[in-house]
């Protein structure tokens, strides 16, 4: 029987968990520039899920190393940024190894004389013949469509980078270490569960998801980040349009365009934006019957929302946040009678050279 998305969603703890154990290992290389060279600002370069993985990383990474940290679509990087002071460090990625944007990222890092490493699952890979650094994150391979674990596999790489790098520079101690280690831990233990309360809310809200025209995804914060992956993975798996905002952003001018059609998924988890994520949660919910919280179940026994039992720290929640809505677009892309695996123009990075295997 051929492999589904759906067996990659449900593989993630076990990935997660043995990224988790080979930490110090993975990690190495990246560790090893922060403490020997003068680094004050971190580049990740990446595009689509790399670009994604970042962003949900990024406050984690400034938060346990102090230090500015920027996340840039890699052909923007390449192209456009001008000031790369000797203390940046460049990290190219590519879970893949193959993308030419994020290659560039690196080969503009080496001619500028400034740090680099690459971040892939491939090891070998042509991102890797560039840098003179590298983090092999080993997600295995995704032959059934759309990425999943490489996703949550590339955000527990930067918080374990960033972590053991914090550890070795002496800016956590041996408790917050370890605390951190454990939030990590109780967090990928609860994927498993967030994968069935995602199965059992589609199976009530089928039929409504499967008329959708169009949809939003809203997220703040961190989960900005999360927002961005799970509309990126609608697009490519339904192929429907799909608009994601930002949550501030979203109440500046797109909520002029909802009527009783639209269909909004706000990502609602603690922190500085949930009560505004519930509030507009609530005046949408009288403006069309399909906005929907993806939220921690708070046992109210409220059905209508996809209410999921996260363990909810903090500084992990993308995580976990992105599985049901993982769940989603795979069963949704199914109903809508997707071929998961057949590739919509094989000829597209072809014609871009935007891969190095077709230049």
């Amino acid at each position: 029987m051929a492999i589904e998305l759906y067996d990659y969603i449900v593989e993630q703890p076990i990935v997660l968990k043995k990224i988790l154990e080979n930490s110090k290992r993975m990690t190495g290389d990246f560790v090893e520039i922060l403490a020997g060279e003068k680094i004050s600002r971190i580049v990740l370069a990446g595009s689509g899920s790399s670009y994604n993985a970042a962003y949900s990383a990024k406050y984690f990474m400034q938060k346990v190393l102090n230090m500015q940290v920027d996340v840039q679509a890699a052909h923007t990087f390449t192209a456009y940024e001008n000031i790369l002071g000797p203390e940046t460090l460049v990290v190219g990625i590519s879970q893949s190894g193959e993308s030419t944007a994020a290659v560039n990222s690196i080969r503009k890092a080496n001619e500028q004389g400034v740090a680099s490493i690459a971040v892939t699952s491939e090891d070998g890979s042509y991102i890797t013949e560039h840098a003179k650094y590298k983090m092999i994150v080993p997600s295995g391979e995704e032959e059934a469509g759309a990425t999943t674990k490489g996703y949550t596999a590339t955000v527990l790489a930067f918080y374990l980078a960033a972590l053991e790098a914090a550890r070795r520079l002496n800016r956590v101690d041996d408790a917050q270490y370890q605390k951190y280690v454990e939030g990590i831990t109780k967090t990928i233990e609860a994927i498993p569960a967030a994968i069935r309360k995602a199965d059992e809310w589609y199976e009530k809200n089928r039929q409504q998801l499967v008329e959708a025209k169009t949809l939003i995804v809203s997220g703040y914060g961190s989960n900005y980040g999360t927002a961005l992956e799970a509309g990126l993975k609608f697009l490519e798996t339904s192929r429907f349009p799909v608009s994601v905002y930002e949550l501030e952003e979203f109440m500046h001018g797109p909520y002029n365009a909802i009527d009783a059609e639209s269909y909004i998924f706000f990502i609602v988890p603690e922190g500085v934006g949930k009560e505004r994520a519930l509030r507009l949660n609530e005046y949408f919910s009288g403006k069309t019957e399909h906005s929907f919280m993806v939220i921690k179940d708070d046992g109210s026994g409220d059905d209508k929302n996809i209410r999921v039992p996260f363990h909810e720290d903090t500084d992990f929640t993308p995580l976990e946040y992105i599985v049901p809505l993982q769940v989603l677009f795979y069963r949704l892309a199914k109903d809508k009678g997707v071929e998961l695996r057949t590739v919509r123009y094989p000829d597209f990075h072809r014609f871009m050279n935007s891969k190095r295997r077709f230049e």
